[in-house]
C-alpha cells in the first residue's frame, strides 16, 4: 500500500469516526432553572428534607425525541467537590457554591450495619421525596431498583417543564448554615457509562455534558 493510499484511507475513516461522534451530539441541550430564588425555610429534622427546584430544558432544532440516562428529578450531589464533572461524574447532580464561587462539598458518610437485614433493606432502597420534601427510602425489587438506577427521560418536545429535587438533607444537611449560596446542575453521560449498564448508545441517546444556569439559594 503506497503512502497516497494510506494517507485516503486514514482520513476517511477519520471522517467516519467524526460523523460518528457528531450524530450522537447533534443537539444542543439547555437546562434553565426558572425561579429566580430559592429558599430553604427553616425546619426540624433538615437533614430528612429535599427542596424543590422549577426548572426547564430545551433544544434548538428538535426533529425526534431525546434520551437522556441517569436523569432522576430526586437530585443527588457530587461527593468530592471537584469542578471536573466531565471526568468524574455521570448523570444529573445539583453543585452548591458559596458567595466566593467554592463548590460546598457534600457529606459523605460510612455506615457498618450489625444486622444483615438493615444492612439489604438500605441497599435495595431508593430516595424519594413526599409532596411536603421530606427524604423517605423506598425498598424496591431488582427491576424497580435498575429502572431507578439508569433514571431515562425523554425530550419530546422542544421545550419541557420539569420539577427536580436536590435532596439537600442527605448530602447538605450538616455543612451549610444559614446564609446565601448558588445552586445549579450538571449533566453528564458518555458511551462507557451506558455500555456498563447494557444501555444502547443509539442516535436518539444523548452523551455529552452540560451545565444549567446558577440561581440564589437561600438557607435560613
Amino acid at each position: 500500500m503506497n503512502k497516497r493510499v494510506r494517507l485516503v484511507l486514514f482520513f476517511t475513516i477519520l471522517l467516519g469516526y467524526s460523523i460518528n461522534i457528531i450524530a450522537q451530539n447533534t443537539h444542543e441541550i439547555t437546562l434553565s432553572i426558572t425561579d429566580s430564588v430559592v429558599v430553604r425555610k427553616k425546619v426540624k429534622k433538615s437533614y430528612k428534607h429535599a427542596i424543590k427546584v422549577n426548572a426547564e430544558i430545551s433544544v434548538n432544532g428538535l426533529h425526534d425525541s431525546i434520551v437522556l440516562y441517569f436523569f432522576n428529578k430526586y437530585v443527588s450531589s457530587d461527593f468530592s467537590g471537584s469542578s471536573d464533572f466531565k471526568r468524574f461524574t455521570t448523570g444529573l447532580l445539583y453543585i452548591i457554591e458559596n458567595i466566593n464561587g467554592n463548590i460546598m462539598s457534600a457529606n459523605f458518610q460510612f455506615f457498618s450495619y450489625k444486622n444483615s437485614k438493615i444492612e439489604e433493606k438500605i441497599i435495595n432502597s431508593r430516595i424519594f421525596v413526599s409532596p411536603k420534601l421530606r427524604i423517605e427510602g423506598k425498598l424496591l425489587n431488582e427491576k424497580e431498583q435498575l429502572d431507578y438506577d439508569i433514571a431515562k427521560y425523554v425530550i419530546d418536545a422542544k421545550k419541557q417543564r420539569l420539577e427536580l429535587f436536590p435532596v439537600l438533607g442527605k448530602y447538605h444537611s450538616y455543612n451549610l448554615p444559614k446564609g446565601e449560596y448558588h445552586i445549579y446542575f450538571v449533566y453528564s453521560c458518555y458511551p462507557d457509562r451506558l455500555k456498563s449498564y447494557g444501555l444502547p448508545n443509539e442516535e436518539s441517546t444523548f452523551t455529552g455534558y452540560f451545565v444549567s444556569n446558577k440561581v440564589k439559594l437561600i438557607i435560613e
